[in-house]
């Protein structure tokens, strides 16, 4: 068990993107390295880690866009799963979401994830759409929150 204390999200630093790929990789299976260290020039698309003792052990990939952001991939290394270190993730994203005056976040979820799904509606998202299918024989779920700005 960590000290979530000891536990710190930043931006993503060239340095981290072989890191980031690999429980990427582990985890879902989309992204490629150059994909990944594309989005250090990006304005919109950004990666943040989620490091512990200086290790990357976690991820989020988000487009913002104000006044809508969208969470693309939210992973937590295999090793540091059951931590609810994902919890520590979201906040930040609520936190980003705020300061950038972000009014609404959207997602999209396959069905079957049912862990992320629960994930999800802990932090207020709720089902709009449903694309039947999408992944082959299971559907996608979009899914979406109003963020309350301070």
């Amino acid at each position: 068990m960590i000290n979530k204390d000891e536990v710190i999200v930043s931006k993503m630093e060239e340095k981290d993107a072989i890191a980031v790929y690999q429980i990427e990789r582990d985890l879902i299976g989309t992204s490629t390295i150059s994909s990944i260290l594309q989005t250090l020039n990006s304005d919109t698309l950004n990666y943040y880690t989620l490091k512990y003792n200086d290790e990357v052990i976690g991820f989020m990939e988000i487009s913002l866009i104000p006044p809508d952001c969208e969470l693309y991939d939210i992973a937590i290394k295999k090793s540091f799963q059951g931590q609810h270190l994902s919890d520590i993730l979201m906040k930040y994203l609520f936190k980003i979401c705020n300061d950038n005056k972000c009014e609404t976040i959207f997602l999209e979820v396959n069905n079957i994830n049912s862990k992320a799904i629960r994930l999800y509606k802990k932090y207020g998202f709720e089902k709009y759409f449903i694309r039947k299918n999408y992944y082959g024989k299971s559907d996608a779920i979009l899914m979406k929150v109003d963020v309350k700005l301070d």
